[in-house]
């Protein structure tokens, strides 16, 4: 039983610490938007010119353009990867509208947000640089650097909604399997409520 406790607490710490390193990177990323707005708005940078802080290190083409695209497509990967775990705290850790909020604000949107910058992409690299329109901007007469700024920020709240939960649950979890058993609750992180394991066996 302690092997099967350990088990559970090894995948359970890997996911929160997933979960983490999804929001900080995803921080960042919502970080460099806001620094273009204020180089577009306050600094009156042209848009194909205000490339945030890391797109002028990382610039390719001329553009910040292939920085965004790796960073959209790793964000997309890891909320794909997030997904089942995450559903399977429905709804004792974390509450059906938080998951809603993240699948619809978080999943759903950043895979059309993907789609946005497949079509930027494919635009760089027909005129070797910027202007490079996607599809939101050119349909809706505004600016991309306002556009794009809006898609991460809704969905860095969607992905902020569950995250809440877990941590707050791992925190709590973690708190009463170190004081029931502290032997084996050291790599405890969240233990779902479906998994059966009463007091006796977790000490077991």
């Amino acid at each position: 039983m302690m092997r099967s406790v350990r088990s559970f607490a090894f995948r359970d710490s890997t996911f929160q610490w997933l979960f983490l390193g999804v929001v900080a990177v995803q921080g960042v990323h919502v970080f460099e938007h806001i620094v273009q707005l204020i180089q577009v708005y306050k600094l009156g940078i042209p848009d194909d010119e205000a490339l945030g802080l890391l797109g002028y290190v990382f610039q390719f083409q001329g553009t910040e353009e292939w920085l965004h695209l790796v960073f959209n497509l790793t964000y997309l990967a890891s909320i794909y990867l997030l997904f089942v775990p995450l559903r399977r705290l429905v709804p004792h850790t974390v509450p059906l509208w938080a998951f809603g909020a993240y699948a619809l604000g978080g999943v759903g949107l950043e895979s059309w947000h993907m789609v946005e910058h497949v079509v930027i992409i494919s635009n760089v690299i027909r005129n070797g640089g910027c202007p490079c329109p996607g599809i939101g901007d050119a349909a809706l007469g505004i600016s991309d650097t306002v556009l794009h700024f809006y898609y991460n920020a809704i969905t860095y709240l969607a992905l902020l909604a569950p995250f809440g939960y877990v941590w707050r649950a791992r925190r709590a979890r973690r708190a009463t399997a170190l004081a029931a058993a502290p032997g084996v609750a050291d790599g405890v992180g969240v233990l779902p409520a479906d998994l059966g394991l009463d007091q006796t066996a977790r000490a077991a």
